[in-house]
């Protein structure tokens, strides 16, 4: 279900970077702007901004991303909105040369609002502002501290203005919102995109991310509460600087993440990235899968160590590995920890069943020392008679096996809460049925760096039953319909170490163009 969130996440990214594509066709250059980025890091869940020297025409020519990724509805109102609107040739004078803001906030009815603020000139006063927006194609309403846009195809829009603030939206409360926020107040999520701002001429724009406030815009696109595996998100404290680089054929935002708390997560920080390859032995139907390298065990067992002792949870793992000593006369710490290579990875199926795995130095030792600990299933699969030995030693990438069946083979460790699970995979194993055989699937691990710390993929066909269990219907729909992003194939999100932070590649690919073949040229 977690991984579920990231493509929730690289989807709104997503929606929001390629609505920036057409406003941009405003052409602004960037300067820091304390109170269009405190309006913007206020409210919204996902921030982006830009400078933009390029044609909207020219960026937007022979492609259909926008309208794949928000739909023709909103496609059309944007559409709309800047022939109608922001067109207008003074409207552009007067905020030339300021900082842009496009953010996403939750709305009403599973529906999700944009909030745009950027600040007039300072050669310009509000009153030029209020003459310049009567001078368009829209409908304006002044009579009230709101102004109400109606766009002919009767889309209402809301602007604010306020001092040297201009902001618009489709909702009128996050504008009332946006005109009482204080500047004067520490806003910890403004003060990091301060901080992580980068953007240069070459680059077209930067999305940020504020994890802390995501969750209440998750829970417009899905039902219920963040519960089980998304039940972390309710307290996750970290923000991420993306840079967009355009692209065609692929959605690439590229930057860094920073953890700041307790964080599952923050354990693989300060350790060396790893080559990922424990994903090759991955079955075809493999939906998703997130994939660790650990470089350094002991180092990593230490910080697992005070991690379970933040979470008050270290007496508890004391008790397992005594146990274990105790009944069985064995020394845990000459088990998993002394035959541990370097990767572990969970992942789940196309059919939602989910299973994790260990990389390993010498697999027929320690199937050998195991015996004690384990029943007999059958020739190839056997089941722990223990619970809580993968979480003691490797934490939470593994809380959903408690006491999991087991298949040790190719210095392998695979493992699943049901028998069946593991023999469907051992067939797909031994029949070369891979997920690595997938031309989709090798085109996009191409385009990303071999070594990382965490690596989360989502096949997007593979996991089309997954994220209906989990999506309001009209997100579904359009997310798998032509034309929304049925030409897609994954998401990858890459985290790798730099000094206390991520280094964060997050890649959407297009499926491959299979060319048909020519009848002609084949001889009869």
């Amino acid at each position: 279900m977690k991984k579920i969130v990231f493509i929730i996440v690289a989807l709104l990214i997503a929606i929001v970077t390629m609505a920036y594509l057409y406003f941009s066709g405003l052409n602004f250059e960037q300067k820091s702007n304390k109170h269009s980025l405190y309006v913007a890091a206020a409210n919204s869940s996902i921030i982006f901004s830009f400078e933009n020297d390029q044609s909207v025409i020219d960026i937007l020519k022979g492609q259909n991303l926008l309208q794949e990724l928000i739909g023709e509805e909103k496609f059309s109102q944007l559409v709309a909105l800047n022939e109608e609107l922001l067109s207008i040739p003074g409207l552009r004078r007067i905020i030339d040369h300021q900082s842009i803001y496009l953010g996403l906030n939750p709305g009403h009815d599973q529906s999700i609002d944009f909030v745009y603020s950027t600040q007039i000139g300072p050669d310009f006063k509000a009153d030029q502002l209020l003459q310049t927006l009567k001078t368009g194609k829209a409908t304006l309403d002044f009579s009230k501290e709101i102004i109400t846009i109606s766009l002919k195809d009767s889309t209402i829009f809301f602007a604010g203005i306020k001092d040297n603030l201009l902001v618009l939206s489709t909702s009128m409360d996050l504008v009332k919102k946006a005109l009482t926020t204080s500047t004067e107040k520490t806003n910890n999520f403004a003060e990091f995109i301060k901080t992580n701002s980068r953007i240069a001429k070459n680059s077209l724009a930067e999305v940020y991310v504020n994890f802390e406030s995501l969750p209440t815009l998750l829970k417009v696109t899905m039902p219920g509460k963040l519960s089980g595996e998304l039940t972390p998100l309710n307290n996750q404290h970290a923000y991420s600087a993306l840079i967009y680089n355009y692209s065609k054929e692929k959605i690439l935002l590229t930057g860094t993440t920073t953890l700041q708390n307790n964080n599952y997560y923050k354990l693989f920080v300060n350790s060396p990235a790893t080559k990922i390859d424990i994903s090759n032995i991955l079955p075809e139907n493999t939906a998703n899968y997130t994939a660790y390298g650990i470089a350094d065990y002991p180092r990593f067992r230490k910080s697992l160590t005070q991690w379970l002792k933040n979470n008050k949870e270290d007496q508890k793992i004391d008790e397992v590995i005594k146990g274990i000593n105790k009944t069985y006369r064995i020394d845990s710490e000459k088990l998993l920890p002394a035959f541990f290579n370097d990767q572990i990875i969970t992942f789940q199926l196309s059919t939602s069943e989910k299973i994790g795995a260990i990389n390993l130095t010498n697999g027929d030792k320690l199937e050998q020392l195991l015996l004690e600990l384990s029943t007999t299933y059958n020739e190839d699969i056997k089941s722990l008679k223990v619970s809580g030995l993968l979480y003691a030693f490797y934490g939470a990438a593994f809380s959903n096996f408690k006491r999991p069946y087991y298949a040790i083979f190719d210095n392998y460790m695979v493992f699943a809460n049901n028998a069946s699970t593991l023999e469907d995979f051992l067939n797909s194993y031994k029949n070369n049925r891979l997920l690595i055989s997938s031309a989709s699937y090798g085109n996009a691990m191409e385009q990303l760096p071999v070594t990382s710390n965490i690596h989360f993929f989502i096949n997007l066909e593979n996991s089309s039953r997954i994220i209906q269990q989990n999506l309001y219907l009209p997100f579904f729909r359009h997310i798998y319909s032509d034309k929304g992003l049925k030409s897609y194939s994954s998401l990858s999100l890459q985290l790798s170490s730099d000094n206390y932070k991520f280094l964060s590649n997050l890649l959407m690919v297009k499926k491959p163009i299979i060319k048909a073949t020519d009848s002609s040229s084949i001889s009869p």
